[in-house]
């Protein structure tokens, strides 16, 4: 390990895993521990990604074990600080030493966070989480289109609870409190069959991973779950490449995914390829991921504008999938805060050829309260297939009440 502050208040290590091991000592020491702990787990549960997560503690050595959040900022305007500890306040949390060096910079989400949470406190009247959600409806479907021979695309929704995995049906509802559900949709490619080897992969490995977190949760621990969809996307990645490197008929195989996982405190997504989550919320409708494409960066730079990238000639050329003989990757990560109300829709690319964003936004706000996800989905699926339907398509439509 390697020390970065060794003071009479606090020893900090970073570990060969980059994750921050720090062991409190000194005058109040237990105090100090135990008020770190909790504001970070109660701000984790809040859904704020700037302040570092609790991934272990051992109360008897006084050691939080804790993501990185990146270097030390060295320069910075005063107006700028106030404004990320007034950002932090929105999550019902006051910083008592709002100072430059209890704030860092994570190149990897290209943000400032804020650290450091020994001497800080909730606000009055926020000490407890106002979820304002309970319940998840959903519907998710898959159609093969109008020309293709073969169906390469994968739809699924499981929870996790204290029984273990359990694969849920393409359509229904569920109390976040019974348990944690998961959503993933995939597009495969490559050789015959291997796209759904792929994407079968990526399935099974969320399976043995994402049930022991549910068991660090329910031991009072806060698991890394940000960290594990990262994992489980760079190994899955690994796997497609060395399977297809040994077998002719398998050659390039790969996916692109996203998967879409609700705790009863956040929501978290892990993405590659150019699968979508969309959130539409209050009139509003936002695509979460990125197209990992150079046209759809030329889209987003506004560059080209949305005609221009649905002809680009390298639309479809993915500069990141997971497999596909593509050397390393870089998942997009995420956390999300969900509201009451908020709509979610996943897909693959083929849902997006036949319907363009102001044709999603458009049938979202038609949706009139009390509108089934399966009506919803059904509408979209038709919409497309009526348009293109050239592709395989996957979509899942979720609802937060």
């Amino acid at each position: 390990m390697k020390d970065v502050k060794d003071s009479p208040r606090a020893l900090v290590r970073i570990g060969y895993d980059t994750r921050v091991y720090k062991t409190y000592r000194g005058r109040l020491a237990e105090e100090r521990y135990h008020n770190e702990k909790k504001l970070l787990g109660f701000l984790e549960r809040r859904g704020c990604d700037f302040v570092p997560r609790v991934l272990d503690s051992n109360d008897e050595e006084l050691l939080l074990v804790m993501s990185n959040c990146g270097q030390p900022v060295s320069q910075m305007t005063q107006s700028k600080m106030d404004k990320i500890f007034a950002e932090l306040e929105k999550y019902g949390v006051r910083h008592d030493d709002q100072a430059m060096r209890n704030i860092t910079y994570e190149p990897n989400r290209g943000r400032f966070c804020v650290i450091d949470f020994e001497f800080a406190k909730a606000l009055e009247g926020n000490e407890a989480v106002d979820r304002g959600w309970s319940r998840i409806r959903w519907a998710g479907a898959v159609d093969i289109g109008r020309f293709r021979e073969r169906n390469d695309d994968t739809f699924l929704v499981f929870t996790i609870d204290e029984e273990g995995f359990r694969q849920l049906p393409d359509e229904g509802s569920a109390d976040i409190e019974d348990g944690d559900l998961v959503f993933v949709v995939s597009d495969g490619m490559g050789g015959a069959n291997s796209g759904d080897l792929a994407s079968g992969m990526i399935t099974g490995r969320l399976r043995e991973m994402i049930p022991q977190t549910y068991q660090q949760a329910a031991n009072h621990l806060y698991p890394d779950r940000p960290g594990v969809l990262q994992e489980c996307l760079l190994q899955v990645h690994e796997a497609v490449n060395e399977i297809a490197g040994k077998k002719e008929h398998l050659a390039g195989m790969g996916a692109t995914v996203t998967i879409f996982w609700f705790t009863p405190e956040n929501a978290y997504f892990g993405h590659v390829g150019d699968t979508r989550l969309y959130r539409f919320r209050r009139g509003e409708l936002e695509q979460i991921t990125e197209d990992h494409s150079r046209a759809w960066q030329d889209l987003k730079k506004g560059e080209i504008n949305e005609r221009e990238w649905r002809t680009h000639p390298r639309r479809h050329l993915l500069q990141q999938a997971v497999g596909a003989g593509i050397q390393s990757i870089e998942p997009q990560i995420g956390a999300l805060p969900p509201r009451v109300g908020d709509w979610f829709l996943m897909c693959s690319d083929g849902l997006i050829g036949g319907l363009w964003d102001k044709h999603l936004k458009r049938m979202f706000e038609q949706a009139k309260a009390g509108t089934e996800p399966g009506a919803l989905t059904g509408e979209l699926l038709a919409k497309s297939l009526e348009e293109d339907g050239r592709d395989n398509i996957s979509l899942v439509t979720i609802e937060l009440q």
